[in-house]
C-alpha cells in the first residue's frame, strides 16, 4: 500500500538557499564599520575636548591661510575622491552586466584602475606632506589622527585593489556566471563600503578643519 501524499508537503530543495560567503562578507563589514566608527569618534572627541589646541596653527594662519602645503593635499584628493566614487559606479555596472550575462572584464579592469590610482595618489600625497614636515609627531593631536585614519582606510582600499585585480582574472578566464558570482559579490561589498568610509574621511579631515576656525580668528 502506497503512502498518501502530503499536499502541503515542502521539498526542502525547494526552499531558498543562504549564500553564506555574502552572509559572511556582510557580518566582517559590519565589524570593519564599527571599527571605524570608534576610530572617527575617537578623533570628533578629541577636536571637541581640546579645543583650539588640537589643530596646528598652519591650519588657520591669518594671511598665510590657503598658502600651507596641506591646501594642496585637499583639492588633489577631492579630485582623488572623484576616482574612488567612480570606482564604485563602474563597478555596480559590472554586478548589473553580469546578472545580464554581459561582458564584465572591462569594468573590472576599469574599476581597478581607479583603485590603483587612488593609492597611488595617497601615497604621492604622504610623501609630499612628509617632505613639508608634516607628519606623525607634527601639528598638533590633529597630524596624528589624520595619518592614522587615512593610514587605515587607504590600507583597506589597497587589500580591495588586490581582490579586484583577483575578480578582474577570474571574469577574463569566464568563472563568473549569472547565477555563480559570489566572489565578485562579496568583492563588490567590501569595495562599496571603503567608498562610503572615504565620504566621512574626506568630510571631516580635509574639508571641516578649512571651515571651522579656532575662536578669535576669521
Amino acid at each position: 500500500m502506497s503512502a498518501a501524499v502530503n499536499p502541503h508537503h515542502t521539498n526542502l530543495d525547494d526552499t531558498p538557499k543562504v549564500d553564506l560567503a555574502k552572509f559572511g562578507m556582510i557580518t566582517f563589514l559590519a565589524s570593519e564599520a564599527m571599527l571605524f566608527a570608534g576610530l572617527i569618534s575617537a578623533y570628533v572627541i578629541l577636536w571637541i575636548s581640546r579645543g583650539d589646541a588640537y589643530q596646528p596653527e598652519w591650519l588657520h594662519s591669518g594671511e598665510e591661510y590657503g598658502q600651507h602645503p596641506f591646501t594642496w593635499p585637499l583639492l588633489l584628493t577631492g579630485i582623488n575622491t572623484v576616482f574612488l566614487l567612480t570606482s564604485s559606479a563602474t563597478l555596480w555596472m559590472g554586478e548589473k552586466a553580469v546578472v545580464a550575462a554581459k561582458p564584465i572584464t572591462g569594468w573590472l579592469a576599469l574599476t581597478t584602475l581607479l583603485g590603483a590610482i587612488f593609492v597611488g595618489v595617497q601615497c604621492y600625497e604622504w610623501t609630499h606632506l612628509f617632505h613639508e614636515h608634516i607628519w606623525f609627531n607634527t601639528g598638533a593631536t590633529y597630524t596624528s589622527s589624520f595619518f592614522t585614519l587615512t593610514g587605515f582606510h587607504g590600507l583597506h582600499v589597497s587589500i580591495g585593489v588586490i581582490f579586484l585585480g583577483i575578480t578582474t582574472l577570474m571574469a577574463a578566464a569566464g568563472k563568473f556566471t549569472p547565477h555563480r558570482h559570489s566572489f565578485m559579490t562579496c568583492v563588490s561589498l567590501y569595495w562599496h563600503f571603503v567608498d562610503v568610509v572615504w565620504i566621512f574621511l574626506f568630510f571631516i579631515m580635509y574639508i571641516l578643519p578649512f571651515f571651522i576656525h579656532p575662536a578669535g580668528k576669521p
